[in-house]
């Protein structure tokens, strides 16, 4: 049977593994098993060349891949308004099914044809500074006509309808195409990745007449709008386009708008997919927001909300402590692909990276190990046309063997004999929590003009979280509603709060849960468009006892050197004034009761709190840092930010979450006991099938861990028994399969 021979429907065994790993809701939902994806993407028109076609996927197939992704492009197949090319798709599948290769589909819209701007005029995005984005190539887009036309522009969004209907009608023939893309690295445009306010996009006329529609529906009332904004307009058509980020309210409104339209876009994308070929895997996938370059003011797209509409979710990345935790815990349970690997990258100037086997194992494995189901490359044969020339082949430029080539080769053939049991087997529901909020993270930027603070905090709890081996995932706003299945949640610089997200953390720590918060938690309101008179705000002060006396931030620290800074605790705190200065800076020395130094940054308050304790200081008048038990759970509420503060030296900040994770009960991935080495385990139900060991350090280190039975490497042929001292050779990265 054509397509459905990979989408097999699930069993009772699966059913019970995912929802046990994952604590899904909507299991009865889940129709279908998927397939553990590998290969790469291979053709974006108008490369490679045809006479490579039949040579490259039988190499392709010799090497033991078998996910094939064809580029299908708006500009490219829909050159003038009447004429439709889908010639060399058609030929691609089929040569593609000559080797028996699985096919996805990868829908760009972001080339739009020269005839749709003849056509529309108007249907340019318009930037800030009222200047229109005409159509140009970059070096992902080397046919032109990007980024697009506005997303809000209604001509243009019926003719990528027609066409996109077109594309699915004439493709869905083909047997061996079994996955759809349906957008590529969502973004609203690619000009303004940078985050220069006078280029963010767009502010067109149809951006306008949507954005009142939009605020219509979300305050009803214009009076409604007017308190919230500060304003006295006196006809919802009055309402201004934000173009300064100054009164915040109205700018984070404006994007959130821009961040539905993208919603809006992708849900109709999926739907047309799903409608017309239903029996394909549907999807699309995601550069993962982790501020850096992809954010809720630039890109828009909210992980959390996209998945939803999603039979699986994927995303281009690589390992490490962002990415893909990002895109996992964005799935919330759901399969999740890496369908475009960068790890070949590179320009005419800066070749790709020689990456042999131990180096395709420590970005992969990992990823292995956070539940990702499968792998492609971007891209089997190198790009020949403009700037990414010669590079992100798995082959060389002349379609030889590269070095890499072997070692995908054999990554491929060494799981394969384990993917059924890879698809049924995932990480343990983590027992921690970071927050992130795009209203928060487009609150920071209006006052910084970019998103480092806010990513400095938010990574600094990742990389320790990483480095020890601690399961964690991101949760966002709405996620706070439930939080059962978490010990501690982490409130990375949470200035920017709802009342509903208030009213959800208040209720978590009375429940029993552990709250970390650094400094203003809740300063500024969503709800009102003011900030609040307290901090914590939202009542939280008088409901946990807990009151910030007096703010400032770091750079405005007056230290005189006749002013005693709690030397009576730490008398090395002298040396770290010395470095520090007395002017103030970013960076401030919190001396903390068991002798340490706990660098904040940024932020500074003074705490007042009745039956807490005190755990680290700057001045001796009023702690900096304290901890205090509220209901059944505990708060350590820091008034500074502790996060961003790591980066000048993480020794107190290792010391206080370990001690905060201690006392929580939460234990690192199969008790591991070194820094450095991050172990994750797979399980099927509660029988641990998997586990995956790296050693970060630059050095040789070691490790034991617990779990039942042994356990032989797949990589190294290494043999490990629970308990013992595993020796690890620097740079070692190897899954290991425990019987």
């Amino acid at each position: 049977m054509r397509k459905l021979l990979v989408v097999m429907f699930i069993t009772l065994l699966s059913a019970q593994a995912y929802a046990q790993v994952y604590n899904r809701k909507d299991l009865d939902k889940q129709t279908a098993d998927y397939p553990f994806i590998w290969g790469a993407q291979y053709y974006r028109a108008p490369t490679p060349a045809k006479e490579n076609w039949d040579s490259d996927m039988k190499r392709f197939a010799e090497l033991g891949m078998k996910d094939i992704k064809f580029w299908l492009q708006w500009r490219w197949g829909h050159p003038a308004e009447e004429e439709y090319y889908f010639d060399d798709l058609d030929e691609l599948i089929e040569t593609a099914a000559k080797y028996d290769l699985r096919v996805t589909i990868n829908a760009i819209f972001d080339v739009a044809p020269v005839w749709l701007y003849e056509k529309y005029p108007d249907a340019k995005q318009i930037m800030n500074n009222g200047q229109p984005i005409e159509p140009y190539v970059v070096s992902h887009r080397q046919i032109g006509g990007h980024p697009g036309p506005c997303y809000n522009h209604p001509g243009a969004l019926q003719e990528r309808k027609t066409f996109y209907k077109k594309a699915i009608n004439h493709l869905k023939k083909h047997d061996n195409l079994v996955l759809w893309d349906a957008w590529n690295e969502p973004e609203l445009s690619f000009p303004q990745r940078d985050g220069k306010l006078e280029t963010l996009a767009c502010y067109c006329d149809h951006c306008k007449d949507g954005f009142h529609k939009w605020l219509e529906n979300k305050y009803e009332k214009l009076e409604t709008l007017n308190q919230v904004w500060g304003r006295n307009y006196r006809t919802w058509s009055q309402v201004e386009l934000p173009k300064s980020t100054l009164t915040y309210k109205d700018f984070i409104d404006f994007r959130e708008f821009q961040g539905a339209t993208l919603m809006n876009e992708a849900k109709w994308r999926l739907a047309m997919t799903k409608e017309l070929d239903p029996n394909t895997i549907t999807y699309l996938h995601v550069v993962p927001n982790t501020t850096q370059p992809f954010n809720a003011v630039t890109t828009c797209m909210d992980d959390f909300e996209v998945s939803k509409h999603c039979d699986v979710f994927a995303a281009t990345m690589n390992n490490g402590p962002y990415f893909t935790p990002q895109v996992v815990s964005a799935a919330q349970g759901k399969v999740c692909y890496n369908v475009e690997s960068h790890i070949n990258g590179g320009t005419t100037s800066m070749h790709q990276a020689v990456i042999d086997e131990n180096a395709l194992l420590n970005d992969f494995l990992p990823q292995v190990g956070m539940g990702i189901k499968g792998f492609m490359f971007w891209q089997f044969r190198p790009e020949i046309l403009g700037n990414e020339s010669p590079n992100w082949g798995v082959l060389n430029i002349d379609g030889s063997d590269r070095v890499v080539t072997k070692a995908a080769e054999k990554f491929g053939a060494t799981l394969k004999p384990h993917t059924d049991k890879l698809m049924l087997s995932f990480p343990k529901q983590p027992e921690v929590a970071i927050w992130k909020s795009q209203k928060n993270e487009i609150f920071h930027y209006c006052q910084h003009g970019n998103f480092n603070s806010l990513a400095e905090s938010i990574n600094a709890y990742s990389d320790f979280l990483y480095k020890h081996s601690f399961a964690f995932n991101y949760v966002n706003s709405a996620m706070l509603n439930d939080l059962s299945q978490y010990k501690v949640l982490i409130m990375p610089s949470a200035y920017y709060l709802t009342q509903q997200e208030a009213d959800a953390i208040d209720a978590f720590v009375n429940k029993g849960g552990v709250l970390l918060s650094e400094a203003h938690l809740g300063g500024y309101s969503d709800d009102l468009g003011r900030h609040n008179f307290n901090m914590p705000g939202f009542g939280l002060d008088k409901k946990w006892g807990i009151k910030e006396v007096e703010t400032s931030t770091t750079y405005r620290l007056k230290m005189p050197e006749k002013e005693e800074v709690n030397l009576d605790v730490v008398a090395d705190v002298k040396k770290f004034l010395k470095d520090f200065g007395t002017t103030g800076g970013k960076y401030v020395p919190i001396a903390m009761n068991d002798g340490t130094v706990l660098w904040g940054a940024f932020r500074y308050a003074k705490l007042e709190a009745d039956n807490a304790t005190a755990l680290g200081s700057f001045t001796k008048d009023y702690p900096t840092i304290i901890t205090k038990e509220i209901g059944k759970g505990k708060i350590w509420y820091c008034g500074t930010n502790i996060g961003e503060g790591s980066a000048k030296d993480k020794t107190g900040f290792y010391k206080l979450l370990l001690n905060i994770l201690s006392e929580s009960n939460v234990k690192a991935e199969l008790e591991a006991n070194k820094r450095d080495v991050w172990v994750k385990g797979l399980y099927e139900k509660d029988k641990l099938n998997f586990m995956v060991v790296r050693n970060m350090d630059n050095k040789d280190s070691s490790v034991s861990l617990q779990f039942k039975g042994k356990a032989k490497g797949l990589f190294s042929g290494m043999v490990i028994q629970p308990g013992e001292n595993i020796a690890l050779p620097k740079g070692f990265c190897d899954m290991f399969v425990v019987e």
